[in-house]
């Protein structure tokens, strides 16, 4: 099965909309999901292992796949999700 982890920080003004967007892909398609503070020490050590920059930042399948919010039909095809709408 997928595995999509967000990496997010409660100060981030976008992070909010990028857990909305995963949890409302995680009603409609068949994934793990997991959003993972990045001051923590699962979070620190995401952002030692992929380098990360800036959050929010998406990884599925362990590897880096966005930042930012994805375009949902982008994000959909890399979860393997035939959901079109």
């Amino acid at each position: 099965m997928t595995e999509v982890i967000l990496l997010t920080h409660k100060g981030c003004p976008v992070c909010p909309t990028a857990r909305q967007f995963w949890e409302e892909l995680k009603c409609k398609c068949e994934f793990e999901y997991k959003d993972v503070e990045i001051y923590t020490p699962e979070g620190l050590g995401f952002i030692k292992k992929f380098a990360i920059r800036s959050v929010p930042t998406t990884i599925i399948d362990g590897k880096v796949e966005f930042v930012g919010v994805p375009e949902k039909n982008v994000a959909l095809n890399k979860i393997k999700c035939p959901e079109s709408t």
